[in-house]
C-alpha cells in the first residue's frame, strides 16, 4: 500500500492567517525547497521575489483585489524568467532565439508551477498554510513595473505562506474517473458531469462562511467567462517582454 502523508490529500487555500512571523530559517528552508525543485533542461528559469515592504504589499492587494495579501503571512511572487539565461548567451554572442520561443515561455512556465508546488508541499508538511494568487494576472504590466522585473521575465503567481487562522472545508474535486484514463482521455459520461454539479451546489450552501447558491457549471460561468475579459493583453505584455509570441 502506497503510503503518501496525509498533508498532501487535504490540501486547502489558507486566507486568513495568524498574526505570527515565520522565521529567517522558516523562510530560507523554503526558498531553498523552490530550487531544489526539478527544473526543465536544467534551465534554472525562474526566480522567487520575498515581498516584506509593506507599501508595495498594499499595491500587489490592490492588483489581486484581495485585501489579505497585504496581512500577516509572507507574500512571494513566483516569476518565470529567462533573463539570467538571455545575460549569459549574449555574452558569448549567441542566438536568442531558444530562450524567447513557445518551448522557453513553457519551461519558465513549469519551472516556476513547480518550484511553487514543492514550496507548497513544503509548507503544508510543515503545519503551514498557503494561498495561490494567480490574480497577479489581473494587471501584468503594473506587477513589472512595481517588481522592476527585467525584460524576458514575467510574474506568473503569487503565493502566500503562514500559520492557519482558520481551516475552511475540503473542496470536492471531480470524481476520479472523470480526471484519470486508461490509455486514452478519460470518457466521463454526462451523469458524472451533472453529480459533480449537485455536489458542488451541496458544498457551497453547506459552507460556514460565504455559501453560495452555485453549481461547478455557473462558477466556471462567472469566474472564467465573465470576469477575466481583462486578462487578454497578457499575450501582449509577454511580446513586449521579448517573448516570441504570434500576432
Amino acid at each position: 500500500m502506497l503510503k503518501i502523508d496525509d498533508a498532501a490529500l487535504q490540501h486547502r487555500s489558507i486566507r486568513q492567517f495568524a498574526d505570527v512571523a515565520l522565521t529567517e530559517e522558516q523562510l530560507q528552508t523554503l526558498e531553498a525547497v523552490a530550487q531544489a525543485t526539478a527544473t526543465s533542461k536544467f534551465m534554472q528559469q525562474f526566480s522567487l521575489i520575498r515581498v516584506t515592504d509593506p507599501q508595495l504589499q498594499h499595491a500587489i492587494a490592490q492588483v489581486t483585489t484581495y485585501q489579505y495579501v497585504e496581512g500577516p503571512g509572507q507574500l512571494y511572487i513566483f516569476v518565470l524568467d529567462q533573463a539570467r539565461n538571455v545575460r549569459l548567451v549574449q555574452s558569448a554572442h549567441g542566438d536568442l532565439h531558444q530562450l524567447t520561443n513557445w518551448d522557453a515561455l513553457l519551461g519558465g512556465v513549469f519551472d516556476a508551477t513547480l518550484a511553487a508546488q514543492n514550496v507548497v508541499a513544503a509548507a503544508e508538511r510543515s503545519g503551514l498554510g498557503t494561498v495561490y494568487l494567480g490574480s497577479v494576472l489581473n494587471d501584468p504590466q503594473r506587477m513589472i513595473d512595481l517588481l522592476h522585473l527585467l525584460r524576458y521575465t514575467f510574474p506568473l503567481l503569487g503565493l502566500k505562506v503562514g500559520v492557519p487562522a482558520a481551516t475552511p472545508g475540503l473542496k470536492p474535486r471531480w470524481p476520479r474517473t472523470a480526471v484519470v484514463g486508461i490509455n486514452a482521455y478519460p470518457q466521463a459520461d454526462t451523469s458524472v458531469l451533472r453529480d459533480y454539479d449537485n455536489t458542488i451546489k451541496k458544498y457551497y450552501a453547506a459552507r460556514a462562511t460565504n455559501a453560495k447558491d452555485n453549481t461547478y457549471t455557473q462558477y466556471m460561468q462567472h469566474h472564467l467567462v465573465d470576469s477575466l475579459h481583462h486578462r487578454d493583453e497578457i499575450g501582449t505584455i509577454l511580446r513586449a517582454q521579448g517573448f516570441e509570441l504570434p500576432q
